[in-house]
């Protein structure tokens, strides 16, 4: 099976290099997630995937075409991403933001053009009551869960996910993850997650790269490893971390020695 999203020996360097020719392959229908400590590189790399770095090194390809070659709206029909901060002009409501995401296949921006399309998303993520609320004045796990229907709304091939649980509470972090799952596998999609809590990695990814100093150090396919193996895997990450798994529910947890 050829990959949906190829990236090939990626290098991004500030003051010092923060990803460190990073080449991986996502492929249709799959989830996977990317672990890591603070600061080892994986918001920048995923950025970097989106073309926010002119002097990035590498490639990224879409079902075999060169991304970096598209204009920018042409790429933002391949590649969306949510990232931990939005910044936008206050007088923007929830709506407007949400409608955001069709301007990729828009020859003419049309104003309230896709009211119907709107309420439907934003009934499915339970923010309709939101819809007229200016953006700016909403919560941060309210904001998130804009950005997420807004995402919908511009219905890409691939996904990349800064955190998008990051101010989501309980109930809210689960809702997003099965949409993720069931918009990835049901859609033929393809997503990067990052991700800090790994037993919600655990639960809802296929595969997870292990990410250090910038570079991918390891790979764990939780439904084909056991326990042992992953342990070990990931006290590459985090030394005195311990997987198991409840026989019963058959969810993992984690410990530590």
């Amino acid at each position: 099976m050829k990959p949906i999203l190829e990236v090939k020996n990626m290098s991004i360097c500030y003051e010092r290099i923060v990803v460190d020719d990073v080449s991986l392959s996502l492929y249709q229908s799959e989830v996977v997630g990317l672990l890591g400590r603070n600061g080892c590189g994986k918001s920048t790399l995923l950025k970097g995937i989106m073309g926010g770095f002119p002097k990035c090194e590498g490639q990224v390809y879409v079902y075999e075409k060169d991304y970096f070659a598209m204009n920018t709206k042409t790429r933002a029909q391949y590649l969306s991403m949510l990232t931990q901060r939005f910044d936008i002009m206050e007088g923007i409501d929830a709506a407007d933001m949400i409608e955001f995401g069709s301007y990729v296949y828009s020859s003419l921006w049309s104003y309230h053009s896709h009211q119907e399309k709107v309420y439907e998303i934003a009934n499915a993520f339970h923010i309709q009551h939101l819809l007229h609320h200016e953006y700016t004045k909403l919560s941060e796990g309210q904001k998130q869960l804009v950005q997420l229907a807004r995402l919908t709304m511009q219905n890409t091939p691939v996904l990349l996910l800064d955190e998008p649980d990051s101010a989501l509470d309980f109930d809210n972090r689960h809702m997003i993850f099965q949409w993720i799952q069931e918009m990835i596998k049901h859609h033929q999609k393809t997503g990067l997650i990052v991700l800090h809590d790994p037993v919600v990695a655990f639960m809802y990814c296929d595969r997870i790269l292990l990410m250090e100093q910038g570079r991918i150090i390891n790979e764990i396919q939780p439904q084909k490893e056991t326990c042992d193996e992953i342990t070990l895997k990931m006290q590459s990450l985090y030394p005195h971390l311990i997987v198991k798994k409840d026989i019963e529910t058959n969810q993992y947890y984690c410990l530590t020695k």
